[in-house]
């Protein structure tokens, strides 16, 4: 498989997917293109078939899971620094970083109820609609038929449509999305 074609077919599944496991979106980025740089550097290192993009996708899945492994690592290491400064100093530094616009409460209601999601259907949500990769692709990236993507799809989108049509809050865009 050629660089150009991994990127296109795996760039989107990949970042969903490191989404998924919680990475925020600017890290979740640039692990999937370090994941996709280094899975086809090293793809001499595959088992499989790397012309097969079940065989690469699962390759790049792994690749990427090291790399996430080593970013939570990383920051679990930081998190532990603790910084002490003066209240005044926090007040400024708050008055020059202002909270950037308010989210729509629907909207934040849909991040939090995605969030509470079971882990393989957050995944595939992450990974389908978020980066709106193919079913295709997600199944490549999973390793699992593109039948077992549709069906957590499905599951998916019932609970949030039982979850958030409960909720009053629900904007149009909302229940246009789980329609």
């Amino acid at each position: 498989m050629e660089l150009e074609e991994a990127i296109e077919r795996f760039r989107g599944p990949l970042t969903g997917l490191i989404l998924s496991w919680g990475a925020p979106p600017v890290d979740a980025i640039e692990m999937a293109q370090d994941s996709l740089a280094d899975g086809y550097l090293q793809r001499d290192r595959c088992t499989g078939d790397t012309q097969d993009p079940v065989v690469f996708g699962r390759w790049l899945r792994g690749v990427a899971k090291n790399k996430y492994s080593n970013w939570a690592r990383t920051r679990s290491r930081r998190e532990r620094r603790v910084v002490l400064m003066a209240p005044e100093e926090l007040a400024d530094k708050q008055k020059q970083n202002p909270q950037s616009e308010s989210v729509d409460p629907a909207i934040q209601n849909l991040r939090d109820e995605i969030e509470r999601l079971p882990k393989k259907q957050r995944e595939v949500v992450l990974m389908h609609y978020l980066d709106e990769s193919s079913v295709a692709d997600v199944a490549a990236i999973l390793s699992v038929t593109p039948k077992a993507v549709e069906g957590r799809l499905y599951q998916a989108r019932l609970r949030l449509r039982k979850r958030l049509t409960a909720s009053a809050s629900s904007s149009q865009f909302v229940k246009a999305i789980l329609l």
